[in-house]
């Protein structure tokens, strides 16, 4: 079958846009790895990848196979087998973030849609318009794998120098936070009676004037989502946690899971949608994180 130029430009279309999918997630593994370890830590199926290695490990090694994947398709050099190992590193990312995720169906939708266009591409090759095409004509084999070479390092040294000047930007940062800044605290809770613990410490810090105000967060996940119902017996130790200057804020599932309307929690309750994940980020903020 003969396709025309327009037929043949949308093979490329269709490679290149798909390639930058996975050239953004690669680059987003590797330069906001805590982020991605903490989505895999908290997924409903995240144990099915961690047992192999650690989270930060898993997310380091999958953020290099989806760069260079997708630079592979994008190039259309070895597309057939560009394909394969984004599919193997997109499949086990789909079973254990996405199944289960609190965010919707869409998610997982969204991969399986991907998964269709690797499949074509792991079937027929980059089509037209590839270097995988290229090779077979007008390049001798020879000068492709030395492009290709010379390529490779290039991106390997542009890696290695935005790694190194992030670490540095990063570890600046830190620095002149800790030297400027004062002590921010964050405790998750999970039964209703370890409020008052969280309020009183809260109270004796405070006291002590070791933070700064609204620098003490009390995170609510699991049971302990009860205790911030209006009307619930809990009220004067959230009003004395408030006086204290602690920031509230309940995890959402958790509100599903007891079928708990947030429009029935008393006033400044933060709602967040995951609570574990928010601990997380809290941490990478820069939060003393504690769990009772």
């Amino acid at each position: 079958m003969e396709f025309t130029p327009l037929q043949k430009t949308s093979f490329l279309a269709l490679r290149i846009m798909s390639s930058l999918i996975f050239i953004m997630a690669g680059l987003n593994h590797l330069f906001k790895t805590a982020g991605a370890a903490a989505r895999l830590e908290s997924a409903a199926m995240g144990g099915l990848a961690t047992w192999i290695a650690s989270a930060e490990t898993l997310v380091i090694l999958s953020g290099v196979g989806l760069l260079l994947g997708g630079l592979m398709l994008l190039m259309g050099y070895k597309t057939k087998l560009a394909a394969l190992l984004l599919i193997t590193i997109l499949v086990p990312i789909t079973l254990t973030i996405q199944i289960g995720n609190p965010e919707g169906a869409g998610p997982l939708f969204k991969n399986i849609a991907i998964l269709g266009v690797l499949t074509f591409f792991a079937v027929n090759g980059a089509v037209y318009y590839g270097l995988d095409q290229k090779l077979k004509g007008s390049f001798a084999p020879m000068q492709a794998r030395s492009a290709v070479l010379v390529a490779s390092f290039g991106l390997m040294f542009l890696l290695g120098a935005c790694t190194t000047t992030n670490s540095i930007a990063q570890t600046t940062t830190k620095q002149t936070t800790a030297a400027t800044a004062k002590q921010k605290y964050a405790v998750l809770i999970s039964q209703p009676d370890h409020l008052k613990a969280a309020v009183n410490t809260a109270e004796t810090i405070t006291k002590e004037n070791k933070y700064d105000s609204e620098a003490f967060v009390i995170m609510a996940c699991g049971k302990s989502v009860q205790a911030f119902v209006k009307g619930g017996e809990m009220a004067q130790v959230f009003e004395a946690g408030k006086k204290a200057g602690v920031t509230y804020r309940v995890c959402g599932m958790s509100l599903k899971k007891f079928d708990i309307n947030p429009n029935t929690l008393m006033d400044g309750v933060e709602v967040v949608p995951n609570g574990l994940t928010h601990m997380f980020d809290l941490k990478l903020q820069g939060f003393t994180t504690v769990e009772l």
